[in-house]
């Protein structure tokens, strides 16, 4: 499986990699692309594809979370993760076999630490053969269904 990760704030989409470790955690992995809301379907679902593309299986572990928590703040121009994810919105991207399955989330707010948690009964699939701008729009769709 190959997965990816995606957050929409403040009129821009961050997208990354997401890859397992040996002890099977899944941890966000270069490259991390930043793209503005405003771009074409075509371009955020060749994005997609491209972010999925470097997913892997069976990185090492981090041996420093809190630095690699740093870099993704840098990454992203946040301060925090509060202020970065106060007024976000998230999905992960999978690729099982020939299908991908955007999965939007739930933002828990300040209560829990910006959490975000899966909406699972909003699952959206299309085939991996899809056009990037179907992938694009079902990315945008996706985000729509996000709380």
């Amino acid at each position: 499986m190959k997965s990816a990760g995606a957050y929409k704030r403040q009129g821009k989409i961050y997208l990354s990699s997401t890859s397992k470790t040996t002890m099977g955690i899944w941890i966000g992995t270069s490259p991390r692309i930043i793209v503005d809301e405003t771009e074409p379907p075509s371009v955020k679902g060749k994005y997609v594809r491209e972010v999925l593309r470097h997913s892997q299986e069976g990185v090492p572990d981090p041996t420093d979370w809190d630095a690699r928590h740093q870099v993704f703040l840098k990454e992203v121009g946040a301060k925090s993760w509060s202020k970065f994810a106060r007024n976000a919105q998230s999905c992960t991207i999978d690729l099982k076999g020939d299908r991908m399955a955007f999965l939007p989330y739930r933002n828990s707010g300040p209560k829990d630490g910006y959490m975000f948690v899966p909406i699972k009964e909003r699952e959206m699939t299309i085939s991996f053969d899809a056009s990037d701008e179907e992938l694009g729009l079902l990315l945008e769709k996706a985000f729509d269904a996000c709380e």
